[in-house]
């Protein structure tokens, strides 16, 4: 797989996941952060159960493995999750979004301490490009809002961390097990999330399908679609391009989340996209072009 295949691969994961983020913060909104995640969760282990056995490509896993797997799921899907959703309640995902500009260092730590993963100065220009995004998109929204919420961003970043140190146990996995494929590395994470969960709150799951069986049905298929979306598809896709990236400038695409939202939400409020959102575009077309280039 070259470099183009794995970042567009990392791209569809980003877009999957920022635009069901914009349901994703809703819910989180009206239920709470941990309902909406258990959801998401919950239709994803079964797509993903659904997709390995019709894929049949099932391989033995070491209890080392296993165990990075199921941890893997219960740090990122399920308690960084929980963090990252509290924060959509308050920031919003397209603010929230950009704390993911942090990942690419903290994963280009990990891929050159355990890796043996070299940044090429290519590979530092593109980083760089993306938190210049970053910091353009925190300029615009801090101008609007007139105030810093350090406190809904620190969820952010507690949440960020979290799924990075899952990622992190996830390429240990990929390294340990080579044949593992996506399918069956996400029903195991997911696996994870769910047993993480059902430790936070025993009865929790009771109350999501006691609520979900109220909600309408318009209700139950934005939901469904959304998880299906935002966590089997954007999953599927992300674990897919990691197997074979470079991490740290895997991480850095996600740059892409916080511009499709803010372009989502042009569309929505019919307003032309400005100067801040053209301004991180270009960073980010550079930086990706610098990534494809290496």
């Amino acid at each position: 797989m070259n470099s183009f295949e794995v970042y567009a691969l990392a791209i569809g994961a980003n877009l999957a996941y920022s635009t069901s983020t914009l349901v994703f913060s809703y819910y989180a909104r009206r239920f709470s952060s941990m309902w909406i995640n258990q959801t998401k969760v919950i239709v994803a282990f079964i797509a993903f159960i659904v997709a390995l056995f019709m894929n049949g490509n099932i391989v033995p896993v070491s209890p080392t493995v296993f165990t990075l797997l199921f941890l893997s799921g219960l740090s990122g899907l399920c308690i960084g999750d929980i963090f990252l959703f509290r924060a959509f309640t308050t920031l919003g995902p397209g603010r929230s979004l950009v704390i993911y500009s942090f990942q690419p260092l903290l994963l280009g730590i990990y891929g050159y301490l355990f890796l043996n993963q070299i940044f090429s100065a290519n590979h530092t220009l593109a980083v760089i490009c993306m938190i210049i995004c970053i910091f353009i998109f925190m300029l615009e929204r801090n101008k609007q809002a007139g105030t810093w919420d350090l406190r809904s961003f620190m969820w952010a970043f507690l949440g960020i961390i979290l799924d990075s140190f899952g990622v992190m146990l996830t390429r240990s996995s990929y390294e340990l097990a080579p044949g593992l494929e996506t399918f069956q590395v996400n029903v195991i994470r997911c696996l994870g999330a769910i047993c993480g969960f059902i430790l936070i709150n025993p009865k929790s799951y009771l109350q999501v399908f006691k609520e979900l069986k109220t909600l309408p049905n318009k209700d139950k298929w934005i939901i469904f679609v959304s998880s299906f979306c935002g966590c089997f598809l954007s999953l599927t896709l992300y674990l897919a391009a990691l197997k074979y990236a470079h991490v740290g400038t895997l991480t850095a695409i996600s740059i892409t989340g916080p511009i499709w939202v803010a372009l989502l939400e042009c569309v929505y409020y019919r307003k032309l996209p400005n100067f801040y959102l053209l301004s991180a575009f270009a960073f980010f077309l550079t930086g990706f072009y610098l990534m494809v280039m290496t």
